[in-house]
């Protein structure tokens, strides 16, 4: 069985990357709430992310702990058992984590298109509102 300093190594590297996660998401989460240009639905979009990403985060760090507690269980040694329903445990975990990140790319990625199709519609106002103005004045557009 490896050193338990090991796991405890290991796990600290997970957790801490949870940790940092719950940070970087708290601090973006404060920018979102008083950033008066968002509109209702942006701010919906971002509350519930913030919610996926911070279960997520809080998540990893269990994670984490769970993997450090790995090297100084002494049951690891005396019941198969339950080492084998740890693992699994863990493994569970991480799948769920896995999802949790991959639900949220989807979402974040249909909330770009959302915006990209909206600022694409905002774009093509102006260019016509322009093109009348042009017209209007008997202006010629520039190459």
């Amino acid at each position: 069985m490896p050193n338990a300093t090991t796991y405890l190594g290991f796990g600290s590297i997970v957790a801490a990357m949870g940790i940092a996660l719950v940070c970087f998401h708290v601090r973006a989460h404060r920018r979102h709430r008083i950033d008066n240009d968002l509109s209702e639905s942006d701010r919906r979009f971002f509350a519930h992310q913030y919610a996926r990403r911070m279960q997520t985060s809080a998540l990893t760090v269990t994670l984490g702990a769970l993997i450090g507690l790995c090297g100084y269980l002494r049951v690891f040694e005396e019941s198969p058992v339950f080492a084998t329903c740890y693992v699994i445990g863990m493994l569970m975990l991480a799948l769920w984590l896995i999802l949790l990140a991959i639900s949220d790319a989807i979402a974040s990625r249909v909330y770009a298109g959302k915006v990209e199709r909206r600022h694409k519609r905002v774009c093509k106002t102006l260019q016509q509102a322009l093109s009348e103005v042009r017209q209007a004045h008997g202006l010629e557009p520039r190459n």
